[in-house]
């Protein structure tokens, strides 16, 4: 967050929050409904209950909120503004429909979120299991082995712990920030591509790809091929897989249900993280970088993915903000001529 005129938050920075805010609800709420039309088709008979989990994501974004007017109000104190609180206090009232934005698109996030958790196994039930084998052939193709087998020997258990705190971490920190950032093409962009990430590049991707993974390879009785994973992976792993394996072989929701390897979203989002940074043009920006390829890393280390299911997924966050950065384009474009002809 950057001191800034409260002119700058006029009319025109009004219509870059609508830019992105409006196709986030949609998107958001086309993602409930089908997941919602879906329940029949895919064999449930009942909404999922875990929503109130909502409640801990709006929590964990407040910590985050918190956390980034702290580093403001530092910030300020070192600049030499006098009374900083009182200072922010006037950019955020002068901000006011910008800040009603950002806290829209926080519980959006959320939302979205959760329903795609919601969908997921759903799609799995649509869709069953069948690209495992190609995936796997893939890998092999690219690296000349299983690329798990890269990490064979390693004690993975403090690393499979971090690969789902840093994850989240990472992506709920990263929304605060891209939130409190000045209104832009860039911001906006960005904000719509984490929408379209989950709401329409994941799901897609998983109907027509549908996969378990290398982890669940051999209980999804496609054959033993990475039956020496289990030895590699830590105990954590193991009980999380069983977790989710109980899930789907009882057909029920649950909290963090659902199985899917292709297209990874921990790497998708991962990759967004990065690209987040990189258009803002931040000093983060090679830091993300290492966090993505750490992520993609260990994504194959602990068996949950193949390693082309994260290219995969960081080519369809690459692809999202193109096309989210386009459509932003063609729009003010569109936006801009008839003024231009009325003032003419």
């Amino acid at each position: 967050m950057k001191p800034a005129n409260p002119r700058e938050f006029t009319p025109v920075a009004e219509s870059r929050e609508r830019d992105w805010l409006v196709p986030a609800s949609v998107m958001t709420a086309g993602l409930g409904l089908v997941a919602l039309l879906l329940m029949p088709v895919a064999g449930y008979d009942h909404i999922p209950d875990y929503f109130s989990r909502f409640l801990n994501w709006m929590n964990f974004m407040f910590i985050g909120v918190v956390m980034v007017a702290a580093v403001e109000l530092v910030r300020l104190r070192r600049a030499g503004v006098e009374a900083p609180l009182a200072h922010l206090k006037r950019q955020l009232v002068a901000r006011s429909s910008y800040l009603l934005a950002s806290v829209a698109g926080a519980m959006l996030a959320g939302i979205d979120m959760l329903f795609f958790m919601w969908i997921k196994p759903e799609l799995t039930a649509v869709s069953p299991f069948w690209a495992d084998a190609m995936l796997a052939n893939v890998d092999r193709a690219i690296f000349r082995t299983d690329p798990w087998r890269l990490f064979q020997g390693i004690d993975l258990t403090t690393h499979a712990s971090a690969y789902s705190f840093l994850w989240a971490v990472a992506v709920m920190f990263t929304m605060i920030w891209l939130l409190a950032q000045k209104p832009s093409a860039a911001r906006s962009a960005s904000l719509i591509a984490y929408f379209a990430l989950w709401s329409i590049f994941g799901t897609i991707g998983q109907y027509f790809f549908s996969s378990a993974g290398p982890i669940f390879y051999q209980r999804a009785g496609l054959g033993d091929r990475f039956a020496e994973l289990s030895g590699n992976i830590p105990q954590v792993t193991q009980m999380v897989s069983g977790y989710l394996w109980n899930f789907h072989s009882s057909h029920t929701l649950g909290v963090g249900a659902g199985i899917s390897a292709m297209p990874s979203l921990h790497i998708a989002t991962a990759a967004w993280v990065v690209l987040s940074f990189h258009h803002q043009q931040s000093k983060l920006t090679p830091l993300a970088l290492l966090f993505a390829l750490y992520m993609w890393a260990m994504s194959v280390a602990l068996g949950w993915h193949y390693a082309i299911d994260g290219i995969v997924g960081a080519g369809g966050a690459l692809a999202c903000q193109a096309a989210c950065g386009a459509w932003l384009r063609r729009r003010q474009v569109d936006v801009q001529v008839p003024e231009l002809v009325t003032t003419a």
